[in-house]
């Protein structure tokens, strides 16, 4: 009965969380099991995970604040849509901004490797990077969520460029299509260690015990070129959805003008494709 008591009164206390269903499965990332009536019901368990994810989040919340205030910051935006989804419980620009990452940066990118590594007798290669990494990113939810995904935005662009440089100086090297086809396989396998799987199991590790945005900014800035780079790399996602001063860089602005010429969207595949490979660090 005092246990009963006890789990009662931790409930009544954090009812407004408890009752936000959205917040807790879209936001903390914690998925609600139904029993068999429909209903939610909150084990000790539970309602501890769910409190002890909250209160994380809060604090996390602190440290986005300070982050922002400084408004040169290079992540500013990114961040900016992020203080203000959590803060506001706000699930749908959470939500939308995770898409527009996934949209803009990665599925262009899947499909660009996909082809290329293919086009090398490597398809192997991408399902590992499909299954092990790309997948299981967009699985995962809520704020660590977003942060695999902007983690992963940037890791496939900094991986398809990296694997368009050793292509390029492979076949400069080599004129028999078999010597290319082996120098390539050779070299992916030492591209795909070095760029995705050693340095992906750190960033996500970061992501699952982030406490303070700063320090996950420091943990994953040097792995990535630099928070500068990051942020350049999720500029096209971040622009649409950002306050004012986020502006089109020169190349978007061209493409735009492209699109409107040839009666396309301005967010069309083509542009999404162009603007997810190349980018200036």
């Amino acid at each position: 009965m005092k246990l009963l008591l006890e789990n009662w009164r931790e409930y009544e206390k954090h009812h407004d969380v408890f009752d936000n269903h959205a917040y807790i499965t879209e936001i903390l990332g914690i998925s609600l099991p139904l029993n068999e009536s429909g209903h939610i019901v909150y084990t000790v368990a539970l309602q501890e995970q769910v409190i002890k994810e909250h209160l994380l989040l809060e604090g996390l919340l602190d440290s986005i604040k300070t982050y922002v205030q400084d408004k040169t910051a290079p992540l500013y935006h990114f961040m900016l849509l992020m203080y203000r989804s959590l803060k506001e419980k706000n699930n749908m620009l959470l939500k939308q901004l995770r898409l527009n990452i996934i949209k803009m940066i990665v599925k262009p990118l899947q499909r660009e490797l996909n082809q290329i590594l293919n086009k090398f007798k490597l398809g192997d290669i991408y399902k590992w990077i499909d299954t092990k990494i790309i997948q299981p990113a967009i699985a995962s939810e809520g704020f660590r969520g977003l942060l695999n995904i902007a983690g992963l935005g940037v890791f496939l662009r900094l991986g398809y460029k990296k694997l368009q440089n050793l292509i390029e100086n492979i076949t400069r090297k080599f004129s028999d299509n078999v010597q290319i086809l082996a120098a390539v396989k050779e070299a992916a396998t030492n591209w795909i260690k070095n760029t995705f799987e050693e340095p992906w199991e750190k960033v996500k590790s970061i992501a699952k015990n982030v406490l303070d945005i700063k320090k996950w900014i420091g943990a994953i800035g040097p792995m990535l070129g630099g928070a500068a780079t990051v942020a350049s790399m999720l500029h096209p996602a971040v622009k649409g959805l950002a306050t004012k001063g986020a502006a089109s860089t020169p190349e978007e602005r061209v493409c735009k003008m492209a699109c409107k010429k040839n009666k396309r969207s301005p967010e069309c595949h083509v542009c999404r494709a162009k603007r997810a490979k190349e980018f200036k660090e």
